[in-house]
């Protein structure tokens, strides 16, 4: 028994050695590619990108490194670096608090009303459509999508709640108990320090969920073509006609579920094709380096 704790410990103790290797030898040759003024950015990526690769790349002197390259790459990539630091960010779980603070504010007002399927509206649909989101943004939208269609709340009002309960939850952290009953829908758990939306995300979040209200456009066709050129809407609206589309969910579907689950089909083509084409402008080096 002692001897195999003392492999286990032993086993442990070389993987962590070999990490700090790796960690310790891209931390070298991307500060000396920096300092070199080297600007091509696949190589800059090749070497920055194992530290988040590392459970200790990401640590003290290794976090410092990398954030030091998306300075850098601010000075002649602004986009680029854009990019990268909202992945960080969100991979490190900075933002996710806000995920947190719109899941506990569409369960609440959201409450009484249930889905197609006669379940609790945000057990049954929101909680899905929040929790498929790839980052902070999707889960925070997702989850809020409908409270200015379906209640007497506004977009602003939304905003306003959510920036309430962050400024909460950064002033009195120790009374955040409540985050544990939304942690297996979130599926990210929050780091310990809490950073909040900038202006532009703010806005991006407020645009998306103005997108999301259909009651604002006369047809459906309208509405549908909107969406056409923001990212996030898009990624929300196809999360969104995906689980629409399980009719698994309904216990006995009439011919007016099918006719509607026919038009979603419809629909998430056309979104498909728009999020191919926003992908393209305005993520260009991931959509080419996925393609490879």
């Amino acid at each position: 028994m002692n001897e195999t704790y003392d492999e286990l410990v032993s086993l442990i103790s070389h993987g962590i050695d070999m990490e700090k290797k790796i960690a310790s030898g891209n931390i070298k040759r991307l500060n000396a590619a920096m300092k070199s003024g080297c600007q091509d950015i696949k190589l800059l990526d090749s070497l920055a990108d194992p530290l988040l690769d590392t459970m200790l790349g990401l640590s003290g002197r290794g976090e410092r490194t990398y954030l030091r390259f998306l300075k850098y790459l601010e000075t002649f990539s602004p986009k680029e670096a854009k990019q990268r630091r909202e992945m960080y960010e969100d991979m490190m779980g900075y933002k996710i608090h806000t995920a947190y603070v719109a899941a506990r504010l569409a369960k609440k007002l959201h409450k009484g009303q249930v889905d197609k399927a006669g379940k609790d509206y945000f057990e049954g649909h929101l909680a899905t459509v929040g929790g498929s989101g790839y980052d902070w943004k999707q889960k925070t939208v997702g989850f809020l999508h409908d409270v200015a269609e379906d209640t007497s709340y506004s977009v602003k009002d939304v905003i306003r709640f959510l920036q309430k309960g962050l400024k909460t939850w950064k002033a009195r952290p120790e009374e955040q108990d409540w985050i544990d009953d939304f942690s297996e829908i979130v599926k990210q758990y929050p780091h310990e320090h809490l950073h909040l939306p900038s202006k532009d995300e703010w806005n991006e979040i407020e645009e998306a969920l103005h997108l999301m209200n259909a009651r604002t456009v006369p047809t459906r066709e309208a509405y549908i073509n909107r969406f056409k050129g923001h990212f996030l809407a898009i990624k929300v609206k196809l999360n969104d006609l995906r689980h629409n589309m399980d009719i698994s969910r309904l216990p006995n579907p009439t011919e007016k579920d099918y006719v509607r689950l026919e038009r979603y089909q419809k629909e998430y083509e056309e979104l498909m094709e728009m999020f191919k084409e926003v992908c393209e402008i305005q993520y260009p080096t991931l959509v080419e380096d996925a393609g490879r």
